[in-house]
């Protein structure tokens, strides 16, 4: 699995930033495969709505860089093909209670407009989510606040932290997919069928869904470090910056400790594309310079010339 991977894919899916864009599809995946540099290869969703309030919001979100702030970690900036199956959130040091709210945003809004439900909880950083009917066409959002009156809207991504009902024709065909991706993994370890699984909702853009797959493989104690680039992955598209460079720091750590440089060359270049989109060009230089010696030794001169331009481009920055 692990080498069919980086076989087929190989240079594909970096973000890129400082006037660069970003890369765009560079194929379109057959129904039954998974697709792991989901940057190039996602096919953007936007039919239940192309208002700027609607659908999914797309682009480098920085979110999630305040441990002061209980931001929403999932569900957050996705579509959902049916009601999430659980609120989680940005557990605050010292906070001991939460009030949780679900936001319907009026159609053509900047902001949410209703509150459709409310409770308090104590004492944990995640709920069921509540037993509410969603409607095509309209946008939502959850808001948490601490006890002290912190509210999760003061993340820098909050704008961009809501969700949207998947139209019930794109559900069935993502269902399709899935279950063509279990019927090709039913001999395949836990790992790889949750990835290729993963794949699937990510390239339709439900993330929320690709978390819930992904997460319990944390528990593991063999964990690879596709796991965790697949993480990282989902946590940039949502804007959860701190929790995208835990993931790839421990998709770096695995690789290096697997010997494996082509995963430690691309895993440095995600590493790089989150910290310009913090601004921290310093650190973003490194990485690339770091990823530029491995693929240079790899042999491999256009993913040189790729980043050379883009070292460049720091450099006069």
């Amino acid at each position: 699995m692990k080498q069919n991977f980086w076989g087929r894919n190989f240079g594909l899916g970096m973000l890129f930033f400082v006037g660069l864009g970003v890369l765009g599809p560079m194929m379109v995946p057959a129904p039954a495969e998974a697709c792991f540099f989901w940057q190039a290869c996602a096919r953007r969703r936007g039919q239940a709505s192309n208002t700027r309030v609607g659908g999914k919001r797309t682009g480098f979100i920085r979110g999630g860089n305040n441990a002061a702030v209980p931001y929403v970690i999932t569900p957050r900036n996705t579509w959902v093909g049916e009601p999430p199956d659980k609120v989680r959130w940005n557990g605050v040091a010292g906070a001991s209670g939460y009030t949780v709210r679900l936001w319907h945003w009026a159609y053509g809004r900047n902001s949410p407009s209703l509150v459709l439900w409310e409770t308090v909880v104590e004492g944990a950083d995640e709920i069921a989510f509540p037993d509410i009917s969603l409607e095509l066409g309209d946008y939502y959002s959850i808001e948490v606040i601490t006890e002290d009156g912190v509210s999760s809207n003061l993340d820098e991504g909050a704008y961009y932290a809501g969700f949207q009902l998947l139209a019930p024709e794109d559900y069935g065909l993502l269902r399709s997919h899935l279950n063509q991706v279990n019927a090709a993994n039913e001999n395949s370890s836990p790992e790889d069928t949750a990835l290729a699984q993963a794949g699937v909702y990510f390239l339709d853009e439900l993330y929320a869904d690709a978390l819930r797959v992904l997460e319990p493989l944390l528990l593991g104690s063999d964990v690879s470090d596709l796991v965790y680039i697949a993480l990282g992955d989902i946590y940039t598209e949502t804007g959860l910056n701190q929790l995208s460079l835990r993931a790839y720091e421990q998709a770096l750590r695995t690789a290096i400790s697997d010997g494996d440089r082509l995963s430690e060359a691309t895993v440095r270049v995600k590493l790089a594309d989150v910290y310009g989109s913090l601004n921290d060009v310093d650190q973003a230089q490194a990485l690339l310079l770091e990823a530029r010696q491995l693929y240079a030794q790899l042999g491999e001169p256009l993913e040189v010339a790729i980043l050379e331009r883009r070292i460049r481009a720091l450099s006069a920055l």
